[in-house]
């Protein structure tokens, strides 16, 4: 089962020529996992440079290659796309990328999820090195889809390409999946694994109390520069990020599983006012908390018809 929470403004989404849909924003969910997608677009090198300097992402990416060439750089190594190659980037990575091509044609999409199923939850949220991959032929045909989806504009438009986002997305698990797994594997048999419950489990029970750095650290029994440089190891992000994506996630859950009105999930979240936590939540996700709970409840009751 399937439902699309929302789609709207988020920032970047200029118009311009070619396959990119104006003014959209996706949020998915299915029995598998959640996925907020903050933004979805086919570009082209004859529209906008592909090359940019260095860069991170609070969320995770991954960027397919239609056409062309796109070279990667990041800290330790290099990674080059080809036709019919994607990569998935995990939040935190800092980044450049270098367009080789006389003419580049890619998808990108910028991506959060939540999951109950643990091989889902560790291929995308437990990933620390960014992954190039080879596309699958289902992944081909939906690539192409989208590529037919964005140049349309019927009514359905915005809803399938939810739904074929969300569905790629679930694809690209299986062949990340062994990176994941063999991960997986090596934490468990280092101190690391307890290293990554100890921060998850501190931030998850306290972070609608305004937690610092400092207190992890201490929750830690670590100095500050320690607990830094550990988190940016497990998790390739600083502490304060691994916050905010964490009070994100559970301000999702508030929004879609419960009846508190959204001046009191403002409240719960710590923050001073309704307006300051609307503006938080639009920043990171490119929807208001209410349009998020709106579209959420409205395609519930679709469903339920």
């Amino acid at each position: 089962m399937m439902s699309v929470h929302g789609f709207s403004g988020g920032d970047g989404f200029i118009e311009r020529k070619g396959y990119m849909m104006n003014n959209m924003n996706l949020s998915t969910s299915s029995d598998a996992m959640g996925s907020i997608i903050s933004w979805c677009r086919i570009v082209s090198s004859d529209e906008e440079m592909l090359s940019t300097n260095c860069h991170k992402h609070m969320i995770h990416e991954l960027q397919y290659v239609y056409e062309g060439e796109l070279q990667f750089e990041f800290d330790e190594s290099v990674l080059v796309c080809h036709p019919g190659e994607y990569i998935f980037i995990p939040a935190g990575n800092m980044h450049s990328i270098k367009d080789n091509a006389p003419f580049t044609k890619k998808l990108v999409l910028g991506f959060d999820i939540s999951s109950s199923v643990e091989i889902i939850s560790n291929t995308f949220n437990n990933a620390q090195m960014p992954v190039a991959k080879e596309e699958t032929q289902t992944f081909h045909e939906l690539a192409q889809a989208l590529m037919y989806k964005f140049s349309s504009r019927d009514l359905t438009t915005s809803v399938s390409i939810a739904c074929i986002v969300h569905v790629l997305l679930l694809e690209t698990v299986d062949s990340l999946a062994e990176n994941s797994i063999s991960k997986a594997r090596h934490l468990r048999e280092s101190e690391d694994c307890q290293r990554i419950d100890q921060i998850l489990s501190f931030i998850n029970e306290n972070v609608f109390n305004n937690i610092t750095i400092t207190d992890v650290a201490n929750a830690l029994n670590l100095s500050v520069r320690q607990a830094s440089r550990i988190c940016n190891r497990l998790f390739s992000c600083t502490i304060n990020e691994l916050i905010v994506r964490t009070r994100l996630r559970q301000i999702c859950l508030l929004l879609t599983n419960s009846k508190y009105s959204i001046a009191e999930i403002a409240e719960i979240a710590g923050f001073a006012n309704p307006y300051s936590f609307s503006r938080h939540f639009s920043h990171y996700t490119g929807v208001t908390p209410s349009a998020y709970r709106k579209n959420y409840e409205i395609h519930n009751k679709k469903e339920e018809v």
